[in-house]
């Protein structure tokens, strides 16, 4: 929470009255749930033990997508949906240009909100390939591009 403000003007505070909030707690698994209503919540339990997977979660709670979603990802990658899980199809549906607020940004391969190459594989292999042939790596930090839209916020 600290680097996230930062870098912005968010600020996470203690719940004081009621009203809108953030809920946060440790339930089962990794995750955030409810942009857009007026009590968004996160869980760090099972799977949010790297720092990076936490300013993941965090920036979804801010507004943040992924990255690998985006409207135009098809200029930079591939998914290769034979090789993701069941029922994880859902992490890799691309937005539309009115869903992601970035397009002004070329795609971010450094950004916490990027899936690493492997992400949800039900076999080893990659479920998302870019183009260039390069692997994606799991970011433990936030990338310049993160800075800079948390900058713009």
């Amino acid at each position: 929470m600290d680097e996230i403000e930062s870098h912005s003007c968010i600020r996470f505070e203690p719940k004081r009255r009621q009203g809108c909030f953030l809920t946060i707690t440790k339930d089962n698994g990794c995750w955030f749930e409810g942009f857009g209503n007026c009590r968004p919540r996160i869980s760090f339990g099972m799977g949010c033990e790297k720092y990076g997977t936490v300013l993941h979660e965090l920036l979804h709670a801010i507004g943040f997508e992924h990255e690998h979603n985006r409207p135009d990802r098809s200029d930079y990658i591939i998914i290769n949906w034979r090789n993701i899980e069941g029922g994880n199809d859902d992490q890799f549906k691309r937005l539309t240009e009115n869903q992601y607020e970035w397009m002004d940004f070329d795609i971010d391969f450094e950004s916490v909100m990027m899936y690493d190459s492997y992400a949800f594989s039900s076999n080893g292999r990659m479920t998302i390939q870019r183009w260039d042939g390069e692997e994606i790596e799991e970011n433990d930090e936030l990338s310049d591009m993160d800075i800079e839209k948390l900058r713009l916020l």
